[in-house]
């Protein structure tokens, strides 16, 4: 990471121990025991006796975007809002007296948009000039905060995420221009978050632009954007060199395989070893089989075609072939979770769709 310019007080003055990094000035206000606004080129932290309080950036939508883009208030009523209140620091006790959010909602949502933000104000990578402004309040109010120490693990565990993904960050600041139609990869589409990216992805608007106007988080967008350029689903940035090629895995010990040939758009991925049973391969789960044999359920994932030995069928069942890619039905919409009759498959489904919208 570029080292970040020294912490600099409102005066201009330098720290005699100048920090070099986002993350070393926020550790030395913390030591400090501070209150006040970190104020950096990709957002501001608010910290309360060394505590991170707040967070916001440019990159991530603030809790105003999410409150007024589902409806929980409009933006006049905002503005309003944050006019009479913000001075004083009690635009989130208001929401609560007013029962426009409860107590949990409120610091779910809080939580959620600090760690967003923070994100893009601490893995800021282009260096910049960094004040603190002693004494300055949220104007949200005391709602929750965060230890420093646990903010920086999240924001390395996002960052090397992202990296695994497919290290390109030039993807994460510019227009998201989806490849056309004929260039389009022939393998299985991306899932109902990440199709509703491209069909919002109109060459101008960048993800930051994309999580606002879908209401979803920065982050979540980010790495969204990430995977469907791995897939061959996006252009790449101009200027942008493409990623370092991953290192040669090391040769083979057990018997050689024959191995796809390999796409231009495709991720070199090292598959795990599975152990087979003696007499027989292991039984494999075919994700979403179940979902498949419901009425007006798509067909299962192309890749939950499985390779290697299979069990054998018992005797006196007749084998059923494996469908075809022209035999399938043609896809339809995944299955709502409160629409499926089994109620496992639907609590699965929810849990999946949580964890999806958590990235």
């Amino acid at each position: 990471m570029t080292a970040a310019p020294p912490l600099a007080e409102p005066t201009g003055q330098v720290e005699p121990t100048a920090p070099r990094t986002p993350a070393e000035a926020v550790a030395l206000l913390a030591a400090r025991r501070a209150t006040g606004a970190l104020r950096g080129p990709l957002g501001i932290l608010h910290l309360v006796d060394g505590q991170v309080a707040a967070a916001e950036s440019p990159r991530a939508p603030g809790l105003a975007d999410l409150l007024t883009g589902c409806g929980r208030i409009t933006p006049e009523e905002w503005a309003d809002l944050l006019h009479r209140h913000g001075p004083q620091g009690r635009v989130g006790e208001v929401l609560v007296e007013r029962q426009l959010l409860t107590r949990g909602e409120l610091e779910l949502g809080h939580l959620g948009t600090l760690f967003d933000a923070a994100y893009f104000v601490l893995a800021d990578r282009a260096g910049g000039t960094w004040r603190f402004e002693p004494e300055a309040r949220h104007w949200l109010g005391p709602v929750a905060s965060v230890d420093p120490a646990r903010l920086g693990r999240e924001v390395e565990r996002r960052r090397r995420l992202l990296d695994r993904i497919w290290p390109w960050p030039q993807l994460d600041t510019a227009p998201v221009r989806p490849v056309e139609h004929t260039r389009r990869p022939s393998h299985r589409p991306p899932g109902r978050r990440r199709r509703e990216l491209l069909d919002h992805a109109d060459g101008r608007r960048t993800p930051a632009d994309l999580a606002r106007l879908l209401g979803r988080s920065g982050f979540g967008v980010t790495a969204d954007v990430r995977r469907l350029a791995a897939a061959g689903l996006l252009d790449a940035p101009r200027h942008a060199a493409p990623p370092a090629a991953p290192p040669p895995a090391a040769p083979p010990t057990a018997a050689p395989t024959t191995a796809a040939p390999a796409r231009p758009d495709a991720v070199p991925v090292q598959a795990a070893a599975v152990p087979v049973r003696p007499g027989g391969g292991l039984h494999r789960r075919v994700p979403g089989a179940t979902l498949r044999n419901l009425p007006g359920a798509g067909p299962a994932p192309a890749c939950a075609v499985t390779t290697g030995p299979v069990a054998p069928v018992p005797a006196g069942r007749p084998a059923v072939p494996a469908p075809t890619r022209s035999d399938r039905p043609p896809t339809t919409a995944a299955a709502h979770p409160l629409t499926v009759p089994d109620p496992d498959i639907a609590l699965l489904t929810r849990v999946r769709d949580l964890l999806e919208a958590r990235l």
